[in-house]
């Protein structure tokens, strides 16, 4: 469902779209979602119900699709720091700060958001499985997976670590630390916040170096081809 709305509205006029998100976001963090009309949603965006209609049918498919813009903004630069950096513990840090940053950029709005949306389909409480929320949160919690698998198989990570329980670790240790940050107003220490947070987590699930195994042929070669790209890197500046 939520690929389907992100398509096809790419395909249609993105300003007009944007607009008609920009209005719902506003309306529904201040006034919630059952008090905004479409009609009202529709006079904010500068456009006729009909038109609204167009886009979204339903209030729900434009809640659904407000919390897939955001899933897919959180999930992009996810990945970019997968491309980006290798270390596994870097990662851990870098995937931990793109989650504060996103989510606290307005976090009352979101939370609020979250809200209407559970309160709406209320499968995000009886059947989460196949929910709109759902699959947004499968698709982010795979980055992180990802991360500790290659961990594993590049002998940084303990390769009988828990990972439903890192991943349960992780993210809940976030969405309490992005709470408590916004609540104090505290989000200038959001680096050493989430230092906090990585650094226990990655102490319990890093290798032992003495017991890990040798690195194979490939592993060798990517160091080797890391390194030289830093080199050159240098050598560029110089």
């Amino acid at each position: 469902m939520t690929e389907s709305i992100v398509e096809r509205l790419r395909g249609r006029n993105e300003e007009r779209a944007e607009n008609i998100l920009r209005a719902a976001t506003e309306l529904f963090g201040e006034e919630g979602f059952h008090a905004v009309s479409t009609r009202k949603i529709a006079a904010a965006a500068g456009v006729s119900e009909g038109t609204l209609f167009n886009y979204f049918s339903s209030k729900n498919e434009l809640i659904s699709a407000i919390l897939a813009r955001i899933y897919e903004e959180l999930t992009e630069k996810a990945n970019g720091i997968l491309r980006s950096h290798f270390a596994t513990r870097e990662r851990l840090q870098l995937l931990a700060e793109n989650h504060i940053q996103v989510m606290s950029r307005d976090n009352a709005l979101f939370m609020r958001l979250i809200q209407s949306y559970m309160n709406v389909d209320i499968r995000g409480y009886t059947e989460i499985a196949g929910s709109v929320l759902h699959e947004l949160n499968l698709s982010y919690a795979w980055v992180f997976d990802f991360a500790v698998r290659e961990g594993m198989e590049r002998g940084e990570v303990r390769a009988d670590a828990n990972l439903p329980a890192l991943r349960d670790l992780f993210f809940g240790g976030l969405e309490y630390c992005n709470r408590s940050l916004f609540l104090h107003d505290a989000f200038a220490e959001m680096p050493g916040r989430v230092h906090s947070i990585v650094e226990p987590l990655w102490q319990s699930m890093c290798a032992d170096p003495a017991s890990s195994p040798p690195a194979d042929a490939m592993t060798r070669a990517c160091e080797r081809l890391e390194a030289a790209a830093e080199r050159l890197e240098q050598l560029a500046k110089s």
